[in-house]
């Protein structure tokens, strides 16, 4: 998160403010740093720091605290505006890229979303939301298999004299499939053909 209004920088901002290479930064006074000031919550790919706390820290003084109430201008990453939202992060992507919601802004190299509009997301109408955060997917529906019914056909007329019996060698041949995939198709066409009455 990054608190409203808060100027932030990237290490290599933070190197070029200090007035040595990002190199030279690692090298000599990287650990000391990350000891005194910590990424802003959220950020760790990449790393943002708050430009009040580096200036702080690069001047001998004290680091500040960040503002810790919330505030509708506040920039959220996706994880941070899903929390809100009440729903997956990859759902505030998704509705940001089709306009269902406010698209964000740029900054570092990813998108940020303002909490008053992960705050507008989750006050959408339940068959708006989409998938909640925990919940799990629904088991897919299962589409009916046109070969199957094809196939129960065939064994009705089996059955009834008017052909030969139905082998998953021919069902193989006829669609194109394994030996193993025309046993499937076998085993579904006899359980339709075990629901048709006997009018069918």
């Amino acid at each position: 998160m990054i608190p409203q209004g808060r100027p932030t920088l990237d290490l290599a901002d933070v190197a070029k403010r200090a007035g040595v290479s990002l190199a030279t930064w690692r090298r000599r006074h990287h650990a000391a740093f990350t000891a005194a000031v910590r990424p802003l919550p959220g950020s760790e790919r990449p790393a943002i720091y708050d430009a009040a706390q580096v200036d702080a820290h690069l001047s001998g003084k004290p680091v500040p605290p960040l503002p810790t109430e919330p505030h509708p201008d506040d920039l959220l990453t996706d994880h941070e505006a899903a929390a809100v939202a009440g729903v997956k992060a990859s759902t505030i992507r998704a509705d940001a890229a089709e306009d269902r919601m406010d698209r964000g802004v740029e900054r570092h190299g990813r998108r940020w979303w303002t909490r008053a509009a992960a705050e507008a997301r989750a006050s959408r109408e339940p068959q708006y939301k989409g998938r909640t955060a925990g919940s799990r997917n629904k088991a897919p529906r299962t589409r009916p298999d046109h070969r199957a019914a094809e196939v129960a056909t065939e064994l009705a007329a089996a059955t009834a004299g008017d052909r030969g019996p139905v082998t998953a060698a021919e069902v193989a041949e006829s669609y194109g499939v394994s030996t193993r995939t025309a046993e499937r198709i076998m085993a579904r066409a006899r359980a339709i053909q075990e629901t048709r009455t006997p009018a069918e």
